[in-house]
């Protein structure tokens, strides 16, 4: 059995366009979470979908469900308070036969029928894995630096930031991680209480399997599974869908 935990309890700061989260944003004209809904409805090898969001959210949630007719979420979970919280609260009600675990940010649309069954073979053969693309532009890191106004030297408690780079990194060993990243039921639900036990968060469900030793294979993705929080990437977004030439009603 294979489960899909599609997390959609983000507040769409970045968006910058009043209260409404990202995920409720329409591409032609269709709201995000109903395009990332039914792309995942549509992969045979999914049998359980588990939606993440906020309580405020959820007649608005369950009034797209009906809309587009998506048979296949099994629960809406109420979110945490950070994204890994809101992860826990959805391996809390996946189906205890489930083998396969996907995580997947429900603001990443055009996530391919591909890509979702490639994770899937990949987690049962290697436990846990994600979509990623290789980077294509020059990667440096950097250091914030304080520069007092007044002598110009570099200092911490100074109010005006600036930034040096420290170094140029190697991009032939660098990947840009998407999701939906997958693993073993068991496996990642053990992960993430060890995690709550220390203390531990993470940007991703990876980086939680990397920090207690484990391998995470890779799976290339595509450039085109953007994640939308920008008001650039709705326009990015609008492109690719009239590209796909998908109908906007789904």
């Amino acid at each position: 059995m294979v489960t899909a935990i599609l997390l959609a309890a983000g507040t769409g700061s970045r968006m910058g366009q009043g209260p409404l989260p990202k995920q409720f944003f329409c591409v032609g004209g269709v709201p995000i979470l109903a395009h990332t809904l039914t792309r995942f409805e549509r992969v045979a090898a999914i049998d359980q979908i588990i939606l993440v969001t906020r309580p405020q959210d959820r007649a608005r949630c369950e009034q797209i469900l009906a809309e587009y007719e998506i048979s296949k979420i099994d629960t809406i979970v109420a979110g945490g308070k950070e994204r890994q919280d809101s992860v826990w609260q959805g391996l809390q009600a996946v189906h205890p036969q489930t083998e396969i675990v996907l995580i997947h940010d429900v603001v990443r649309m055009f996530v391919t029928s591909t890509i979702i069954t490639d994770v899937i073979e990949a987690a049962h053969k290697h436990r846990a894995c994600v979509t990623a693309v290789p980077v294509k532009d020059t990667i440096k890191r950097a250091e914030r630096h304080y520069s007092d106004p007044n002598n110009s030297a570099m200092v911490q408690s100074a109010l005006s930031e600036e930034f040096f780079v420290v170094e140029t990194l190697d991009r032939r060993s660098l990947w840009q991680i998407h999701t939906p990243q997958a693993f073993q039921y068991p496996f990642i639900r053990d992960i993430h209480e060890q995690a709550r036990n220390i203390g531990l968060y993470g940007t991703d469900d990876a980086m939680l399997t990397e920090y207690f030793g484990y391998p995470v294979n890779i799976v290339q993705g595509s450039y085109r599974n953007i994640k939308i929080t920008t008001p650039d990437d709705l326009l990015i977004a609008e492109t690719f869908l009239q590209h796909e030439g998908l109908s906007s009603n789904i």
